[in-house]
C-alpha cells in the first residue's frame, strides 16, 4: 500500500535522497510529512473569520438537515443547544489552525485524542449517549454538521486554496468520528447503563424542576396543543378559569386533551387560521376579589424542531395598571386644565402689561403733545389780540384815508391816528407775529411727528410679518417713548443707512425695543436719581448688517446688572423693583417677541455699574436663520 502510493507523488531529490538513505519505518514518516498539505496564512484567517462570522448561517443549515432527515424528533427544540455544538466546532476547527498548518492526516499509531476537535467530539459523545442516543444515529447527524460546514465553504469565494480549506474541514470530522467511536468503545455497557440511569434522574428532577417553577408563575398560564386544546395549565391559571384549587391537576389527568381553552376559542381560532406567530387580547374575568382585567398573549411555541407545534396562552393581569392609568389620565387632564389656566393668566398678564405701557404711552405722548399745543395756543391768541389790534388801527387809517381824500384832513385826526399806533405798538407786533407764526408751524410739525411715530408704532391690524424698514421702526420707538427717558438719559442714534428689510411683525418689535429702551431708562435712574437729576445718562442705539443677522445694540450707562441675577431677567415675573413698580413682563415680552416670534437672539452684556448693552440679531430671512440653526 505505501509503495503504491510512493509511486504517484512526486518527491524533490533532497526528499527522494533521505528516503533512500532511511530505514522502512523513517522512510514512511518522512513520506507522511513532505506529502502534508499546508494551509497558507491569507487562507487560515479567512476561513478563521468565515466560521465566526457564520455561526447562524450554520445553525440554519444543519437544522434544515435535521429536519429533512427527522433528526429533530430526538434533539433540543430550542436553537441555543445547536449554537453550543456549532460554537464548540467552530471553536475547535479554529484551535487546529491555529496549533498547525498542517492539514490533519491520519497514522497507525498516530495518538490523536489530544487534538481539540477530538476533544470536542469526546465531550459530545458522552452527552449524547447519556441521553439515549446510539452511535449511528449521533454519527449519522454529524454527517451533516460535517454538510453544513462544506456547503458553507462552497458559497464563499476568495482562498487561494480552496480544496486545501475543503480538505481540512473533512480530515477535522475524520478524526472527529474517531474520537466519537473511541469514546464510545471505551465505555463497557454496565457503566453506560449507570450513565443513563443517572441521565434519567437528572432529566427527571429538572422536569419536576420546571413543572413546580411552571405551577409556581403567580402569572396564569396555558399550554395548547396544536388542535388547539388545552394541553396544561398552571395553578393559577385553574383558579382564575376552571375553579381548581390543586396544583397539577392538569399535568396528571387521564385525559389532557379533552378542553378548550376558556373564553378564548374564537382569539385562538383566529390565531391557528391566520398563521401569525402572536395575538394579543384584552379580557376581564370574574375573580372572587372582584372583576379583574388580563392582558392575554396568544404565541406559537418557540420550537425549532418542530416537535412541538403547539400554543401558550398567557395572562397579564393589568387591573391596577389600567386602574392607574385612569387615574393618571385624570390628573394629566387636571394638571393640562391648570396649564392652560396658567397659560390664560399669563396672556392676560402680557396683555396688561402691554395696556400698562400703552397707557404710560398715551400720558407721554398726550404730555408731548400738550407742550407744542399750548405754545401753538398761546400764539394763537397773541396773534388774535394783534390782529385786534391792527384792525382797530386800521380802522383809523381807512378815516385818514377817507378825510385825505375828500381834503378835510385835520391835524386833530393825524393825531389820533398816531396816538392809535403808538397804543397798538406796531413795531412789537410786526417784529413778534413771524416767530410767532414759526413757532406756530414747529408745533404743528412737532404734533404730526408724534402722531405719525405713533402711528408708526402700533400698525394697528398688523399680525402678519411684513418687510420692515428697522431704522424707521426703531426711530418711531424712540419719538413715542420720550417721556418715558427724557428726564433721565439723552437718546444717541448711530443707524446704517444701508440695512435691508426684515420681514418682522413691527408692533411685536416695536414693543420690544420699547421695554428695552424703558428698562434702560429706569436704570439711568437709579443711578442720576429721579427727581431732577443734575446730569443725565445716555441710551444709545446702534444698527449694523452682521453677515445674515440685522443687528440692533441698545447700551445704557445705567446701574448694570449683577452676574447672580443675569441668567434670570428674562424669567417671567422676575424683577427688581419695588412692589407695584414693575410687573416682570418687560423683558420677557422682549424675548419672546425677538426669539420665539421672529427666529432671532438677544444676548446681554452687563456688570455693575458699568451699565448694559442689550444685543438683539434678526435673521435677514427666515430660510438663513433655519439653516443656521
Amino acid at each position: 500500500m505505501q509503495a503504491r502510493n510512493i509511486r504517484h507523488i512526486s518527491l524533490s531529490p533532497k526528499e527522494s535522497m533521505e528516503m533512500a538513505d532511511n530505514s522502512k519505518q523513517n522512510l514512511c514518516i518522512s513520506y507522511r510529512r513532505s506529502n502534508a498539505m499546508r494551509i497558507n496564512r491569507h487562507d487560515r484567517d479567512a476561513f478563521t473569520n468565515l466560521l465566526k462570522s457564520s455561526e447562524d448561517q450554520l445553525i440554519e443549515r444543519i437544522l434544515y438537515y435535521a429536519e429533512r432527515q427527522d433528526y429533530t424528533q430526538y434533539t433540543s427544540t430550542l436553537k441555543e443547544a445547536w449554537r453550543l455544538s456549532i460554537e464548540g466546532l467552530s471553536k475547535a476547527m479554529i484551535e487546529s489552525l491555529e496549533r498547525s498548518d498542517l492539514v490533519p492526516e491520519f497514522g497507525p499509531e498516530e495518538d490523536f485524542i489530544a487534538d481539540p476537535g477530538a476533544q470536542f467530539g469526546m465531550q459530545e459523545a458522552r452527552r449524547h449517549r447519556a441521553r439515549g442516543v446510539n452511535l449511528a444515529m449521533f454519527l449519522g447527524l454529524m454527517k451533516y454538521y460535517r454538510q453544513a460546514y462544506l456547503d458553507l465553504l462552497e458559497e464563499i469565494t476568495g482562498f487561494d486554496q480552496p480544496a486545501v480549506v475543503n480538505l481540512f474541514v473533512r480530515r477535522f470530522y475524520d478524526r472527529t468520528e474517531l474520537a466519537y467511536c473511541t469514546e464510545w468503545a471505551g465505555t463497557d455497557p454496565e457503566a453506560q447503563i449507570k450513565e443513563l440511569s443517572s441521565s434519567n434522574l437528572h432529566l427527571a428532577n429538572e422536569k419536576n424542576k420546571y413543572l413546580t417553577l411552571f405551577e409556581s408563575l403567580s402569572s396564569p398560564v396555558l399550554l395548547c396543543d396544536e388542535k388547539g386544546k388545552v394541553d396544561n395549565y398552571n395553578n393559577a391559571a385553574g383558579r382564575l378559569l376552571l375553579g381548581s384549587r390543586t396544583s397539577g391537576d392538569r399535568y396528571y389527568a387521564e385525559k389532557r386533551h379533552d378542553l378548550d381553552p376558556p373564553e378564548l376559542q374564537e382569539e385562538l381560532a383566529q390565531l391557528m387560521s391566520a398563521g401569525k406567530k402572536c395575538l394579543e387580547v384584552e379580557k376581564t374575568f370574574p375573580t372572587p376579589e372582584g372583576e379583574k382585567t388580563y392582558d392575554v398573549q396568544l404565541e406559537r411555541m418557540l420550537d425549532v424542531s418542530q416537535k412541538f407545534s403547539g400554543y401558550t396562552i398567557l395572562f397579564n393581569d393589568i387591573t391596577d395598571r389600567l386602574r392607574w392609568a385612569k387615574q393618571l389620565e385624570e390628573i394629566n387632564r387636571k394638571q393640562q386644565a391648570l396649564i392652560d389656566d396658567l397659560q390664560r393668566t399669563r396672556r392676560q398678564l402680557v396683555q396688561a402689561e402691554k395696556m400698562a405701557a400703552i397707557g404710560q404711552l398715551a400720558s407721554g405722548v398726550a404730555h408731548e403733545i400738550n407742550t407744542p399745543t399750548q405754545y401753538i395756543g398761546d400764539n394763537t391768541r397773541f396773534m388774535q389780540e394783534a390782529f385786534e389790534d391792527l384792525s382797530e388801527y386800521c380802522k383809523f387809517q381807512k378815516r385818514l384815508l377817507t378825510a385825505a381824500e375828500h381834503g378835510g384832513l385835520s391835524a386833530e385826526l393825524v393825531t389820533e391816528v398816531r396816538d392809535k399806533a403808538e397804543e397798538a405798538d406796531l413795531d412789537y407786533l410786526f417784529e413778534e407775529i413771524p416767530h410767532a407764526i414759526r413757532q406756530s408751524q414747529q408745533g404743528v410739525e412737532r404734533i404730526a411727528t408724534i402722531v405719525s411715530a405713533m402711528k408708526e408704532f402700533a400698525r394697528p391690524g398688523t399680525k402678519e410679518k411684513t418687510d420692515t424698514d428697522i431704522n424707521g421702526a426703531i426711530m418711531s420707538t424712540v419719538n413715542v417713548s420720550a417721556s418715558q427717558w427724557k428726564y433721565h438719559a439723552d437718546i444717541e442714534t448711530d443707524l446704517a443707512p444701508d440695512l435691508p428689510s426684515v420681514p418682522c411683525v413691527p408692533g411685536e418689535l416695536n414693543q420690544a425695543v420699547l421695554n428695552i429702551i424703558v428698562n434702560a431708562a429706569h436704570a439711568i435712574a437709579d443711578v442720576v436719581g429721579e427727581e431732577e437729576p443734575a446730569g443725565k445718562g445716555r441710551i444709545t442705539i446702534r444698527t449694523h448688517r452682521d453677515g445674515d443677522w440685522i443687528a440692533i445694540d441698545i447700551s445704557d450707562t445705567g446701574s448694570g446688572i449683577p452676574d447672580e441675577i443675569k441668567s434670570k431677567i428674562f424669567d417671567p415675573f422676575f424683577t427688581t423693583r419695588d412692589v407695584g413698580k414693575g410687573t416682570g413682563q418687560g423683558l420677557t415680552i422682549a424675548y419672546s417677541a425677538i426669539v420665539e416670534k421672529h427666529a432671532g437672539k438677544i444676548d446681554v452684556e452687563s456688570a455693575p455699574g458699568g451699565g448694559t448693552t442689550f444685543a438683539i440679531r434678526l435673521p435677514i430671512t427666515p430660510a438663513e436663520r433655519k439653516n443656521e440653526g
